[in-house]
Parts: structure tokens; sequence; C-alpha cells
């Protein structure tokens, strides 16, 4: 059996991840440095959200008036989705003036289907910015998700609640993301599966503390593979047989989670944890994840 010590350096580690979310100052720019941008070069979307918005930012110091004209890139690689049949866009130009007008948004209608087709993409860009130049983030790809997905019904946000098997952690009160793979519909992502990292910072939004799982063909049980990095120096999921390691302290393959109540209760099996030389966080079976 693995000896059962905490890692030694969690201080260091908390350092760092307050470090990390520290507030970064945004620059100012003089007028003549002024540019027109994507706040972000990509974008996603539920097909049963009905709309999304894009915000364009327009960098000032002085709060500019401006006018954007924006398009959609017709012969953009890996295109799937089309204007009329998949989305239609509200407004195609933008109009800027002082400071709390410098964020306009492209708002964008999604149409449902009603079918399982897959997730679908498109691309638009900034064409024409008037006096004012256009940034390094000109274009934005776009993905609508297919909310017919077979695993639609086990998508979402889960509450959990579980006490770690070292006392000297204590308890924790979480929440856990399911998300759907682009590219495999047997496949999900399950998202700050450890709390201990997740409360630090160490989440998703750092792409780290996300693992995969696949799910059974029955629908019935979520296989999320043991030995994935968690993305934080040498730390990886671990998995139990049992529930409690105490009694029987062979490592597993997977972490099990069972599906239960058409997805909107999933339970963690058997005992997990997060291990590099030591651990930094253990769990004894069953925990319970209840949708919101």
């Amino acid at each position: 059996m693995k000896l059962f010590k905490l890692t030694y350096g969690l201080m260091a580690a908390s350092m760092l991840a307050l470090a990390s979310c520290d507030l970064n100052e945004y620059p100012e720019f003089d007028d003549a440095d002024a540019f027109i941008a994507f706040t972000s070069s990509t974008a996603s979307v539920g097909e049963e959200s009905g709309s999304l918005e894009i915000p364009v930012l327009l960098t000032s110091k002085s709060g500019m008036t401006a006018t954007a004209e924006i398009e959609v890139v017709a012969d953009a690689e890996g295109t799937t989705a089309f204007e009329g049949t998949d989305y239609t866009i509200e407004n195609k130009t933008l109009s800027f003036s002082g400071l709390e007008g410098a964020t306009q948004k492209i708002k964008i209608n999604i149409v449902d289907n009603d079918v399982f087709s897959g997730n679908k993409t498109f691309k638009i860009r900034l064409k024409d910015g008037g006096s004012v130049k256009l940034g390094a983030a000109k274009t934005c790809t776009i993905t609508i998700q297919d909310n017919e997905h077979p695993l639609a019904f086990i998508l979402g946000t889960y509450g959990a609640s579980a006490d770690s098997y070292f006392s000297s952690r204590g308890h924790f009160d979480w929440d856990i993301t399911i998300t759907r793979d682009d590219n495999d519909i047997s496949k999900v992502w399950i998202g700050n599966l450890d709390p201990y990292f997740a409360v630090n910072g160490y989440n998703v939004s750092r792409n780290c503390n996300i693992f995969y799982g696949v799910v059974n063909d029955e629908k019935t049980q979520i296989l999320v593979p043991a030995g994935q990095k968690l993305g934080y120096e040498n730390t990886e999921l671990a998995a139990f047989v049992a529930a409690d390691p105490d009694e029987d302290e062979t490592e597993g393959d997977n972490v099990v989670i069972d599906i239960q109540d058409n997805g909107n209760t999933l339970v963690i099996t058997n005992a997990w944890g997060i291990y590099d030389d030591g651990w930094w966080n253990l769990f004894r079976g069953p925990i319970t994840l209840r949708k919101k």
C-alpha cells in the first residue's frame, strides 16, 4: 500500500495559486495606438441557448467614437455552420462612443434543428474599423454545440460534498462540471474533480484539474482512467477498487462514476485521490454529486 502521507509544500502551492489570480491592470493607450479587436478568438454556445453575444472592444485612452463592420468568413476551413440555416446575425455594424461604450456586442441567433448532427463551427471577422485600426484578434471562431448530443443528459454542473480521508484537509463543498468532447460522442470532460486544487486556483480556467471519462454503451457509468495528470507538477489521478482504502488497498484502473436518476445524480463509488510522491488528497467512496 502506498504510504498515506500529505505532500508538503502545500503552502508554496497555495501562494503560487493566489499569485496567479492577481488582477492585471489594463495598459493605457494613446489614441494613435487605439485599435478594435475581439476579446476572445473563440466562443461556444449550446444549440438550445437561442443566442450568443460576442464582445468587441475599442481600446483607447480617451474613449473614441468609431464604427466597425463584421462579416462571416464564408470560405473558412472547417466551416460546418451556415448563415440563414444554423444561425443569423442581428448586427454587423458596431458603433463605439466614449469609455462606457468601448465594448459592443455582436448578437447571433442560434437555430435549433432538433436532430443530432454534431457540433458545428463558423468564423466571423472584423473587416473595417474606419479611422481606427484593427487589432491582432480580427477573427473569432464560433462553435454551436449540438444539444441533441447522446450524452446531453449528464452534461452540466454538479454540486459535491465530501470529507477528505486526511482530517487535516477537512470538509469540501464544491462544483464539478461535465462537458462534452468535440470529437468523440462517448467521451466527456470532468472539470474540478479535486476540490483542494480547485479552491486554490488550479482549475479548468488554468487548463488543469480536468480529466476525460468514457461513458459505457449502456450509459450507466463514466470510467475515468487513473494516471491522468492534474496539471500541477507530477500530480495525477489515482483510484482504488474499494470504497475504503483501509479495507482494500488495491489500486484501480479507473475512477468509477455511476449515472443515476437520468443523469441528475452521479455517484463516485470507490476511493480516489490525487498523488505524486505522496497523497495530496484522498476521498472514500461513495460520494454523491447532484445536478444543479
